[in-house]
């Protein structure tokens, strides 16, 4: 029986998009009886509604003229949310898909799954018939969300689960400290961090998809 995992996008891309970007990694974790189950951001906005900082994403991603996100973002006032379309949309489709053993995350993608994480079937409204306690976590390029009505939950809420923190040395777009702050939300115990040579992506060469096997084969027993 396969061990599914919940896998969410990055900005600008969809389900479909990011798992034929994640083939290499994707390939090997089949290999080892994973099943990664790629859910699309339900929200749709203009690439005005984007931030200026982001633009180099919309401009290395499949975006059309609309923009999948999970994030809504408020330019007025240089803050974002996370919407109640996002939490149901991921709601139904851990009902209908799961339960996961665990959750991967790029980007904005690893962003909203590392907040899930303080309390993921609470934030989720799911049962734990409907959802079991997860087993690990994999952010690659994640980060904490900034907005100050988030930090509570953070701050609450340590994450425990095993969690795996993946940090490109050339990425521009999450900066390192965006991701040590994520990193820095989970159990000092229980949290892993890998750097590879790239940038802004999740690398799919089969050296480095041997060093996640082998951490998955330390946490998920």
């Amino acid at each position: 029986m396969t061990k599914k995992i919940l896998v969410l996008h990055g900005l600008a891309q969809s389900g479909d998009y990011f798992k034929s970007k994640t083939k290499g990694l994707r390939n090997e974790l089949e290999k080892h009886g994973y099943e990664l189950l790629y859910a699309t951001a339900p929200n749709r906005y203009q690439p005005a509604d984007i931030p200026d900082n982001l633009g180099e994403v919309l401009a290395n991603e499949a975006a059309d003229s609309d923009v999948l996100a999970w994030i809504e973002d408020d330019l007025q006032h240089d803050t974002y949310r996370l919407p109640q379309t996002t939490i149901d949309y991921l709601h139904e489709f851990v009902v209908k898909n799961g339960p996961f053993e665990g959750v991967l995350g790029f980007s904005q993608g690893a962003g909203v799954a590392g907040y899930l994480m303080t309390d993921f079937n609470g934030l989720l409204t799911l049962t734990a018939e409907q959802q079991p306690p997860l087993r690990f976590f994999m952010a690659f390029s994640g980060f904490r969300f900034r907005p100050e009505q988030y930090q509570s939950q953070y701050d609450r809420n340590p994450i425990s689960v095993p969690s795996l923190h993946v940090q490109g040395e050339l990425d521009t777009i999450t900066e390192p400290f965006k991701v040590e702050q994520l990193y820095n939300s989970c159990a000092p115990d229980t949290r892993t961090f890998l750097t590879h040579s790239g940038g802004h992506y999740v690398p799919n060469s089969r050296g480095f998809a041997k060093k996640v096997i082998e951490w998955l084969q330390k946490v998920d027993k």
